[in-house]
């Protein structure tokens, strides 16, 4: 298990990050980073351990069909930010109970991930 304030750590070092996050050409890219992380830090929560089975296209390091796991460290509207501290990853899980969640590819940046 990992504390608030160690996940807070990772996050707050990992933020500032935005190569991953897409911004289309008519947005504001500095009102949109902002929003997004706005919307990113009203969702933190305690960090739990969760897992969820790999959907394609599949990571680098998980196969279709495998079960990864990490800690939640925000979650809203089907949206799991998980982190994995061993690798100092941060990644995507969508679903809408914790105990079925799906896993589709998504890694990088916090922000690359909330944004997804």
């Amino acid at each position: 298990m990992i504390s608030l304030q160690q996940a807070q750590f990772a996050l707050e070092a990992a933020i500032s990050n935005r190569d991953d996050v897409f911004v289309s050409a008519s947005a504001n890219a500095d009102e949109y980073f902002e929003s997004l992380e706005r919307d990113l830090r009203s969702s933190l929560c305690e960090p739990f351990s969760v897992s969820a089975q790999v959907m394609a296209p599949g990571f680098p390091f998980a196969e279709v069909g495998e079960s990864i796991e990490g800690f939640c460290i925000a979650h809203a509207r089907g949206y799991w930010l998980v982190y994995q501290p061993a690798e100092e990853r941060f990644l995507c899980f969508w679903g809408e109970s914790a105990s079925n969640l799906g896993a589709h590819g998504v890694f990088g940046t916090p922000l690359g991930c909330w944004a997804a």
